[in-house]
């Protein structure tokens, strides 16, 4: 059944263009692990994208400092001034984002060079679809037993926004087709069930060329959260519920 709804998130990533998904890359929280001569130190990193600029705060010891910088393809680039004990002190974080892991250099000042490795922090959104899931279901919401019918998808790309959608399923036992509507049209969507999981792989058609997407999730009593993975632009947040009775 996951699997299902794994396929209509998948579908409304065609709303979106591929260059959102790879500015939206860098985008978000990230908790960062520096190595020095005097052992690792951990700094928290909040990004928000827009086209090739790039904003968003450092957090570590001293407090928190504004950042600004720029972000190409998977690179990201981001400059602070932080004052540690009346000194001045330039940092700039030069790194590379895969998927949800970040890895590069932070310079120092005049103090040199350190590498650093990141991952992307907990998800919010994913945070509040996963309590509003469990909400649903202490309040006594109708169990999720088959994907047929239509659903209601939002995707959350971090640092865009939501990117609604709806789809129509028809589930077979463990096979599932249908079509997902979205502000670029309808696509057609095929998977398959497997327990609680679900995973879908597939090609949209975009103008750039095929884009394969891979749609994972876990299916909860009242809706199902999961991420899509886009080839070489990193992960989105899903999730889906079953659309109201008109």
């Amino acid at each position: 059944m996951k699997h299902t709804i794994g396929v209509l998130a998948a579908a409304v990533v065609l709303a979106v263009t591929p260059a959102a998904f790879a500015q939206s890359g860098a985008a978000g929280n990230w908790d960062l692990a520096m190595s020095t001569p005097q052992g690792t130190n951990t700094i928290g990193l909040s990004l928000k994208v827009a086209g090739d600029k790039v904003s968003g705060e450092l957090n570590g010891p001293m407090g928190a400092v504004p950042v600004e910088g720029t972000a190409a393809g998977s690179g990201v680039k981001v400059m602070a001034e932080v004052n540690i004990q009346g000194m001045a002190l330039q940092f700039t974080i030069d790194g590379k984002v895969e998927g949800d892991t970040m890895a590069g250099n932070v310079k120092v000042g005049d103090f040199g060079e350190f590498p650093f490795t990141g991952k992307r922090a907990a998800s919010a959104p994913a945070a509040a679809a996963a309590t509003t899931a469990a909400a649903g279901a202490s309040a006594g919401g109708a169990a999720i037993t088959d994907l047929n019918g239509k659903w209601d998808i939002k995707l959350v790309i971090a640092g865009m926004g939501e990117v609604p959608a709806t789809v129509v399923m028809k589930q077979d036992g463990d096979k599932v087709t249908g079509t997902i509507s979205s502000p670029a049209g309808d696509v057609a969507i095929a998977g398959t069930v497997s327990g609680r999981s679900v995973k879908l792989a597939f090609e949209a058609e975009t103008p750039q060329g095929k884009l394969p997407i891979t749609m994972t999730g876990d299916i909860g009593a009242t809706s199902v959260v999961g991420k899509a993975s886009i080839a070489g632009m990193g992960e989105a947040d899903w999730t889906a519920t079953r659309a109201a009775v008109q």
